[in-house]
């Protein structure tokens, strides 16, 4: 009777090296059975180690910062969503070509066109899968990278046999979210910099040229004109007051993202928050997300019910979060899926409707796909909408501001002039 062999596992160090030869500091990580290991494969190229410190260590987090991890977590994610679907994608690609995972994952962690983050996360995951671990449960130890959504899609494809499958559909779900998501922020951001550069002219004028002009006129015991009075006070306000500013506006930012969350969707307040084109754009864009999901998941093999609750730990509005865990109580007291969401009242009739019918027929995933694209594309042209209104809006406010920065300055001229 032989010993079941004894599977070591591989961790991931970096180095601090000077090559023995030409005298030169070398850095990089190494991956070994412990540091000793990773010593000696170091000193037989060469290279002598000064320091050696491993990478990914867990440390336990405290209850109380728990909540606190976890939010940190979910707003790295969201702002890696293009790179996880441009990760998917890779890895379905050399998978489809033949390419064991292992070594799949291998080659993508070399790549130097990927961050420094990135390539530590996936020789971290190389080295799992080296041990044994199925892939989705090494996604699941790196949950600043995959969340539920994503391990539980990967370990229904592994279980059925179509892990290049659902790395595709990963990466078409993160490209669309991501897209929309990006968009939207463009649109956004587009007047945020002209006003903010229009910002910028007034101060650097209120603390250079302006006042010395103001001086002149007061000097001659002449009144200076009030607008450049006041442009010049605004001026310098701002370039003294600058970090309490930008304190003032991250916290108003953050109130008004608490009052969208608490508000509720009936009333007058209600209609107003929830009711512009920016909160359409995002609500439609989220449902589409969350048809996609639903569709992906179901069709990879998951029950309705699973697919669900898998969806609902991920979704990133509250309400729709609560809306997924009231389906799956209903669910499991018997009634419909499209019962509970048409009595929701953010989703609008139509989608209820669809559902219904996708129920009857039974072709819920393909009604669910339907859905999905259709939002998606709503969610676009929405979006193009708010940047067709914002766009011209934020021409004509930066052309006001640049007009009255201009009067300001040719005032105390004029004036200057008449004393002359």
């Amino acid at each position: 009777m032989t010993d079941a062999p004894v599977i070591t596992r591989q961790q991931t160090f970096r180095y601090r090296a000077i090559e023995a030869v030409t005298g030169r500091v070398r850095q990089g990580e190494q991956s070994g059975e412990s540091a000793y290991a990773v010593r000696a494969s170091l000193r037989r190229i060469g290279l002598q180690v000064e320091a050696l410190d491993p990478v990914g260590v867990k440390q336990r987090v405290p209850t109380w910062a728990q909540p606190l991890v976890a939010s940190w977590h979910a707003r790295t994610r969201r702002t890696r969503k293009l790179v996880r679907a441009d990760l998917f994608d890779a890895l379905a690609t050399l998978v489809n070509a033949g390419l064991p995972l292992e070594q799949a994952v291998g080659q993508l962690a070399m790549s130097q066109t990927r961050s420094r983050a990135e390539r530590t996360m996936l020789r971290g995951l190389r080295d799992r899968l080296r041990e044994g671990v199925p892939l989705s449960d090494a996604c699941e130890e790196s949950p600043s990278w995959f969340d539920a959504l994503d391990v539980a899609m990967l370990r229904t494809g592994q279980q059925a046999g179509d892990l290049s499958g659902v790395l595709i559909s990963l990466a078409e779900f993160h490209q669309q979210s991501g897209a929309i998501g990006q968009k939207l922020f463009v649109a956004l951001a587009y007047p945020v910099v002209l006003l903010a550069f229009g910002l910028i002219a007034v101060v650097f004028l209120s603390i250079g040229p302006l006042p010395k002009l103001l001086a002149l006129i007061t000097q001659a015991h002449q009144p200076p004109p009030p607008l450049t009075v006041h442009l010049v006070w605004l001026g310098q306000t701002v370039a003294h007051w600058w970090p309490l500013i930008l304190v003032g506006i991250v916290a108003l930012i953050a109130g008004l993202a608490a009052l969208v969350h608490r508000t509720p969707r009936t009333g007058f307040l209600g209609a107003i928050i929830h009711g512009n084109l920016i909160a359409r754009a995002r609500q439609r864009g989220q449902i589409a997300g969350l048809a996609f999901t639903l569709a992906r998941l179901q069709r990879s093999g998951m029950p309705l019910l699973e697919a669900i609750e898998a969806t609902a730990q991920t979704a990133d509005a509250g309400a729709l979060r609560q809306l997924l865990v009231d389906s799956a109580h209903a669910i499991r007291r018997g009634e419909d899926f499209s019962s509970v969401v048409g009595a929701s009242p953010m989703m609008e009739p139509e989608f209820a409707q669809l559902l219904q019918l996708g129920e009857r027929s039974g072709e819920l995933t393909t009604m669910l796909e339907r859905i999905a694209e259709r939002y998606a594309r709503t969610a676009h042209r929405t979006i193009e909408r708010v940047a067709t209104l914002l766009g011209p809006l934020a021409i004509v406010v930066l052309a006001m501001l640049i007009g009255i920065i201009a009067l300001a300055a040719i005032l105390p001229i004029v004036q200057l002039g008449d004393l002359v």
